[in-house]
């Protein structure tokens, strides 16, 4: 695997490029650096997006309407541990996984329209569909909410936050999963917009919980007008405040996988470096830029990571822990 050049010392997450008419070429950003790096002879990687990185170790998914395939991937030792097929995989954008997979007990959590867990070693999921849902929404009183909108991991617990208004802790219970509502000491203060947002849990560098949100701008044939807002969760005292200023950190942010706060190493302080998801071309995501959002002056400037990565077709992109391509 051709890794050569990242920086070992580097706490910055690399941008995991993925690209091709099936998804089949792979390349890492370093955004402190500004350095590319081909993944080459991969094989595990072909027509697989990456949902996130933990413990080591890449998710793999590949985009399917059924059965699509799924794996633990880790690039150091190359070990590779199969997962159960995953239907309608393409809907599917975040995942956690509890503890490292070699420990007993692991689950994995898929996000998306719909939640699939397992153990590690089960042979099929658990799924929480769209049809549960509703109908959970209509004895809960609160139909057309109650979205799972994200998931993270944070200080040992998994924590969700259900549109509009609803923070939970997540549990598995048996071959059901259980979201308990937290007792929040204030009225929501994170805004419901009619247009359409996109919020993630981060855990900081500095042990705090984000809630990061960005709001589209609902323009035809661009993404200016792109706004951010970060929030502080406070998970003792069960209360959350927004955030002005991050100082010496940057968030970074995907369509794909977790967030991440660091202190910022070469790269822009107190801003949130992000990409575009959104496809607008029938399913096929024409932005190739990395973006950087500046919470000062709510400006933004953007940059292309790579002039490799194709044009006219699909581009999915995820940040990882920036270890996992070399050893300790």
């Amino acid at each position: 695997m051709e890794t050569k050049g990242i920086n070992r010392e580097s706490k910055t997450p690399l941008l995991m490029i993925s690209h091709g008419e099936s998804v089949e070429k792979h390349l890492i950003y370093n955004p402190s650096e500004k350095s590319v790096r081909m993944l080459n002879n991969v094989s595990v990687l072909n027509g697989k997006k990456v949902l996130g990185s933990f413990y080591g170790w890449l998710v793999l998914v590949k985009p399917a309407d059924v059965d699509g395939d799924c794996c633990l991937f880790n690039p150091i030792t190359e070990e590779k541990i199969e997962l159960p097929k995953l239907d309608d995989s393409r809907t599917y954008n975040q995942c956690i996984l509890t503890k490292p997979p070699t420990e007993p007990d692991c689950y994995i959590l898929f996000n998306g329209l719909e939640q699939s867990f397992c153990r590690i070693g089960d042979e099929e999921y658990v799924t929480r569909t769209l049809e549960q849902q509703e109908e959970e929404e209509q004895e809960n009183g609160r139909v057309g909410f109650d979205d799972l909108r994200t998931i993270a991991s944070f200080q040992g617990t998994t924590y969700g936050f259900m549109d509009p208004d609803k923070f939970v802790t997540i549990h598995f219970v048996g071959n059901t999963i259980e979201f308990r509502q937290i007792p929040m000491v204030e009225p929501s203060v994170i805004p419901h917009s009619s247009r359409a947002y996109d919020i993630w849990l981060i855990e900081s560098c500095d042990g705090e919980l984000l809630v990061v949100q960005r709001i589209h701008p609902f323009t035809e044939s661009s993404y200016d007008g792109m706004d951010f807002t970060v929030f502080r969760f406070d998970t003792n005292r069960m209360s959350y405040a927004e955030i002005e200023n991050i100082g010496n950190r940057t968030i970074f942010v995907s369509g794909n996988g977790a967030g991440y706060c660091c202190a910022s190493q070469e790269t822009k302080p107190n801003s949130i470096y992000y990409t575009n998801e959104d496809d607008r071309n029938f399913n096929m995501n024409q932005d190739r830029n990395l973006h950087v959002f500046d919470l000062e002056n709510r400006s933004t400037h953007s940059m292309l990571p790579s002039s490799k990565v194709a044009t006219n077709k699909l581009i999915t992109t995820c940040w990882v822990q920036p270890e996992i391509f070399h050893r300790p």
